[in-house]
């Protein structure tokens, strides 16, 4: 993730303390626009070496971050490969640095890897069926994507002129339709995921999760795993990652689907002319609008043939 709140070694190792933890390295991770993530080797009360992950938080605040953990807790517990946040001395998993938010994690095994093939999608297809099979009814309330979808179209004015009527539109029409009920991840983009010889050892970054139609958890994900540089649909991938997902048992409703692709590239489109949290981070910052403009007109092309 990029940086945007810089923190000190003298910090990191305070901490930790309470954790029981003591610092030996640590670097900022460089993956993803939202909030500011480190990488930090550490030795547990036992001299163990324990990889640890520190999220803080640049946007959420400890109201709104608390059911996001607790959804964690929860799909760690049904063995999926989520990192689970850790309690401090005093049971608290939430904490507060440099006046944000953070969150302790371990750090699951496993390295980002960004080649993409069919048996990456297969795979990806298979954690996303598992994932939507999840049960919801202990969670606590999450935020809409749908209200998020509604707060981009602030961004309209963002697009070409030309572009701009019929992609309010669509997020209209969208946005009229009811959401759906089932756990959606919401940004399984690849960034968000490590792997570990050839297999997915972790699924990361639930800040988007919310309760909608699985059509467009998927639309997320084909939107990015199976499309070319030019935003034209790679046809062996879709169907591998499609084809997996079905074979779990889960049905998906087509027509949904290629308008939630259009929507999907729409909401990716807005949010990177939106720009980063801040004008003065460490790492990536913004990724490039143009990738999701072109994956958007493809899509919407699909939609309208």
């Amino acid at each position: 993730m990029s940086v945007y709140t810089p923190l000190s070694h003298a910090q990191l190792a305070d901490v930790l303390t309470p954790f029981g933890f003591q610092l030996r390295d640590y670097h900022a991770a460089s993956h993803g626009i939202e909030n500011s993530t480190f990488l930090i080797e550490a030795r547990d009360r036992h001299g163990q070496p324990s990889p640890l992950v520190l999220t803080v938080f640049e946007s959420l605040d400890p109201t709104a971050l608390a059911p996001y953990l607790t959804l964690l807790e929860h799909l760690a517990e049904q063995h999926l490969p989520v990192p689970a946040p850790l309690p401090n001395a005093d049971g608290k998993d939430q904490i507060t640095v440099a006046g944000k938010p953070a969150v302790l994690m371990p750090r699951l095994p496993g390295q980002h890897d960004f080649a993409v093939d069919a048996d990456r999608c297969r795979q990806v297809g298979t954690l996303l069926a598992r994932l939507h099979a999840s049960d919801t009814s202990s969670l606590q309330p999450l935020p809409s994507e749908r209200e998020r979808l509604h707060d981009f179209s602030d961004h309209l004015r963002r697009l070409p002129e030309a572009e701009r009527d019929t992609a309010a539109a669509l997020l209209l029409d969208w946005l009229a339709q009811p959401a759906g009920s089932t756990l959606i991840h919401g940004d399984l983009f690849r960034d968000n995921l490590l792997w570990e010889d050839g297999q997915i050892s972790a699924l990361l970054d639930f800040y988007n999760a919310c309760l909608d139609h699985p059509e467009y958890d998927l639309a997320v994900a084909l939107n990015d795993w199976c499309v070319d540089a030019h935003g034209q649909i790679e046809p062996e991938r879709e169907q591998a990652l499609l084809s997996a997902y079905r074979e779990q048992g889960r049905n998906v409703d087509h027509s949904r689907l290629c308008e939630a692709l259009a929507v999907a590239a729409l909401r990716f489109w807005l949010s990177r002319l939106a720009g980063p949290v801040s004008d003065h981070s460490e790492g990536q910052g913004s990724k490039d609008p143009e990738e999701f403009a072109r994956i958007y007109r493809q899509r919407l092309k699909a939609l309208t043939v």
